[in-house]
């Protein structure tokens, strides 16, 4: 167990036995973890005093800045998880969190059976910063989004499974020392074969790994529409035809589904699904959720949103620019939620009490102030900015 400080985010690491939490926290810091803390699980059946608390545990717990973190990890009010794995990566997660009696500071943790890595970060955007980097990959702008939203859960799933099969077809060529010219498939083997895959949890495949690493989504799967296939034909994943001198239908892959499934044969890194909740009076609640792949090409980012009642999914190819940018509004959201909440609430009891006929003040600028700075991404979809622009070209957001 030991703290060092980390130069590559000018924070500071600490890494703890999860045998030595009890001790350190219970005993020594006298904490007590809330059921949205990660401590909770491990710190269920301890017995206070029941611990050993050895020199270099004692050493840790004496550390005014790991009884900060403690204290955050203790009681948190929001969590980031990411769950990561796909590919060849085993499967792994990381959690941030934070407390609003600590401002911006958030405090990654990676649980594992032998070792608890944990890393201070001051703000939300050094956090994301670290995150990207250690999960994304160095890639340039430029990559057009071939599978463009609105886009469900079943196309989403669809085509999903149309990359596996184009993978699984380029695999089993290798193995016979051949190469089909046009592989097709039946509709109904597309089916099966899906269902097979979903079942499988297997995350060396793109399909499994989307549902492994986005547990929640299970709920969805049951309700999810029956159009996948069609719309993956309609984008260009499959094409429909019929077998030479035969009246059913096969499916080719069409260009969209050989372009993705091609960059995923080779490039595919590993994945990671998220959720971001946080805890407010009637307990925690979730505020964004979705799925990242990464590739040589792009950061593939979907995600999650439930419209009248229908799971709706937002994909955009980012940059890893763009992922940073991402998961640093992604993580600001989540620590100003609750305290704009608060201060909403001031607000309309100030309003409340202010008087029945206020004086009127014109807003006036400055000729001499500084003109409003464009962003580079678009804050609500990510697509780049031109200079000067008052509104997104992508999704129409004001700027």
């Amino acid at each position: 167990m030991n703290s060092q400080p980390d130069s590559s985010t000018t924070s500071t690491s600490f890494t703890v036995r999860p045998s030595d939490l009890g001790a350190i926290l219970v005993d020594q810091l006298h904490l007590q973890a809330t059921g949205f803390s990660p401590f909770a699980e491990a710190l269920a059946d301890y017995v206070p005093g029941s611990g050993t608390m050895n020199d270099t545990a004692g050493q840790l717990a004496n550390e005014a800045v790991f009884a900060a973190v403690a204290g955050i990890l203790a009681r948190p009010d929001l969590r980031l998880e990411l769950l990561v794995g796909g590919g060849m990566v085993p499967l792994g997660s990381v959690r941030v969190y934070a407390s609003k009696p600590a401002g911006d500071i958030l405090v990654a943790i990676a649980p594992s059976d032998g070792e608890w890595a944990i890393r201070l970060f001051d703000t939300p955007r050094l956090c994301a910063e670290w995150l990207v980097h250690q999960m994304g990959t160095n890639t340039g702008e430029g990559e057009p989004n071939l599978l463009a939203p609105p886009c469900t859960l079943s196309t989403l799933v669809a085509a999903f499974h149309t990359i596996d099969m184009f993978r699984r077809s380029a695999y089993q060529d290798m193995l016979a020392y051949q190469r089909t010219t046009d592989p097709t498939i039946t509709p109904e083997e597309f089916r099966v074969s899906a269902v097979a895959a979903i079942h499988s949890q297997d995350i060396r495949w793109l399909l499994p790994s989307l549902l492994v690493l986005n547990p929640s989504l299970a709920e969805n799967i049951g309700t999810m529409g029956s159009d996948g296939l069609e719309q993956v034909v309609k984008r260009g994943f499959l094409i429909g035809t019929k077998r030479a001198g035969g009246t059913d239908t096969v499916l080719l892959f069409g260009e969209t589904g050989m372009r993705m499934g091609s960059e995923f044969l080779r490039s595919w890194v590993s994945s990671c699904g998220y959720s971001l909740d946080v805890v407010g009076p009637d307990g925690p609640r979730t505020l964004q959720r979705g799925y990242i792949a990464s590739t040589a090409l792009a950061n593939h980012w979907c995600r999650f949103d439930t419209k009248d009642g229908v799971l709706q999914v937002n994909h955009q190819p980012l940059s890893l620019e763009q992922y940073g940018q991402k998961m640093g509004d992604l993580l600001l959201s989540g620590t100003v939620v609750e305290r704009q909440a608060d201060a909403a609430g001031v607000a309309v009891k100030s309003k409340q009490a202010a008087p029945a006929h206020p004086v009127s003040q014109e807003k006036t600028v400055p000729k001499d102030a500084a003109p409003t700075k464009t962003p580079k991404f678009c804050p609500g979809c990510g697509a780049p900015v031109k200079p000067g622009a008052k509104f997104c070209a992508s999704c129409g957001r004001p700027l």
